[in-house]
């Protein structure tokens, strides 16, 4: 049987409360957790996608440089054009130009897997739909690469410094360096953004400390970095951020107030019985006295007979009371 005050109380995100979907529950486009080895698997299914998409744009050079062009003077007339003195800020700057190339070249793939690990391990009921976010918005960004191929502005605007040649960042320009690995062609959006955004999200989602506003730090770093070492446009970062948020909007279960039933965790009732233990137990001993005392009264109105349980009781309580035997 649930406790009345369980059912009466809200169910509020970050609580001990949860939803049980009713008839018309709406789910997400988020799947359950799966086991290890196929985890791994939609990673790698993920990894071979996107090299499917570098070789099949191979080809596609001039309309890549064609829809940079078009960003840059889109950029230029919104005046969000920013890339050049970011970049040029860091080529001055030997240190701050190589942390810059190394930050874009391996965090990218060192922060997402980690926290896509964490989640898996620690942050089984968050992992679903977080990682159903991911694959979203890297599935769209592939998308966009195949069908809209854009050139960086390393490649396509005059006086952009490419930094990651020029010091030769992680074999970057070498004909059989990373750059073979890579899609040249696939500025937009900035999957560098999206993920570093996604990443920053799941942190904040899946955790309660008073610091985890902290991790947006993370994407603010990112866009910095992409712009600075001209390999996106701000254009590119913006529509990193929007595919991310997105996919995490369309992988959010999102059932209906009135089709919903809420239920209390374990850890959550728990909890709860210990701060209203006090008060329970002064409502059970109240009871209890109370009990006593209508009991003794009943037997002491019972023993009075008929005339004197007339006036000590209205008549409707007298017509539920059982006759006394007879000779009382």
């Amino acid at each position: 049987m649930t406790c009345t005050w369980a059912q009466q109380l809200p169910a509020r995100a970050g609580t001990d409360l949860a939803h049980r979907p009713g008839r018309n529950h709406r789910v997400g486009l988020a799947w359950p957790r799966l086991p290890l080895a196929a985890e791994v698997a939609i990673v790698i299914a993920g990894y071979f996608g996107y090299a499917l998409v570098r070789l099949a744009v191979r080809a596609s050079r001039i309309a890549a440089m064609a829809h940079a062009t078009a960003l840059g003077r889109a950029e230029q007339w919104l005046h969000w054009d920013i890339e050049p003195p970011l970049n040029h800020l860091a080529a001055a700057h030997p240190l701050l130009a190589e942390t810059a190339g190394y930050y874009y070249g391996l965090l990218h793939f060192i922060v997402t897997p980690l926290v896509l690990a964490w989640l898996y391990l620690r942050r089984p009921a968050a992992f679903p739909p977080l990682r159903s976010a991911l694959v979203l918005a890297t599935t769209g960004a592939n998308l966009v690469f195949w069908t809209w191929p854009v050139a960086p502005p390393r490649f396509s605007v005059p006086g952009m410094t490419d930094i990651l040649v020029r010091y030769h960042i992680l074999g970057a320009g070498n004909p059989h360096g990373p750059d073979s690995l890579v899609n040249l062609y696939a500025a937009m959006p900035s999957l560098h953004v999206a993920w570093a955004a996604w990443c920053a999200a799941a942190i904040v989602a899946a955790t309660r400390t008073r610091w985890r506003q902290l991790a947006w730090l993370y994407p603010a770093a990112t866009t910095f970095v992409v712009l600075a070492s001209a390999n996106h446009f701000l254009l590119d970062a913006a529509a990193g951020l929007a595919i991310t948020a997105l996919a995490m909007l369309a992988t959010r279960a999102t059932p209906r107030p009135d089709t919903a039933e809420p239920i209390l965790t374990t850890g959550g009732a728990a909890r709860l019985m210990l701060k209203r233990k006090p008060a329970m137990e002064h409502a059970s001993r109240g009871a209890d006295d109370a009990g006593q005392a209508a009991a003794v009264g009943t037997a002491a109105m019972l023993a009075a007979g008929p005339v004197a349980r007339r006036q000590l009781l209205p008549a409707t309580a007298t017509a539920r009371l059982p006759h006394p035997p007879t000779g009382a």
